[in-house]
């Protein structure tokens, strides 16, 4: 993937998220449903890949989704489905940060 902006290619979309004190627990239960829910739906068109990791000793968590593209990435954020959980999850967050992101090195294997 290198350093190329081509907006066709795959594209790796990374949520940091702050949890508010006490809400943690809250927040991987229904982000992890809703995970669960998109890929059982197949309503995330162009998802290609998606990880939820919780920090072992903060209030933090990370998403992290592979894309078709940043396309398929924008077309998901105006579907109703996101605007629906992001109801369900914004008064649980104190700061929630994004960005695209391409892969520059690797080593070993996979998160599963």
């Amino acid at each position: 993937m290198g350093g190329s902006n081509n907006a066709s290619q795959p594209v790796i979309w990374v949520n940091t998220f702050k949890v508010k004190p006490g809400k943690l627990d809250e927040f991987i239960r229904v982000q992890t449903e809703e995970l669960h829910s998109f890929a059982e739906r197949d309503s995330v068109k162009g998802v290609l890949g998606s990880r939820f990791l919780r920090a072992s000793h903060r209030d933090r968590a990370i998403a992290v989704t592979l894309f078709e593209s940043v396309e398929s990435h924008q077309t998901w954020l105006k579907q109703a489905d996101f605007s629906t959980h992001y109801d369900k999850v914004k008064d649980l967050i104190e700061v929630a940060e994004g960005d695209y992101f391409t892969v520059e090195a690797a080593f070993g294997a996979t998160i599963e």
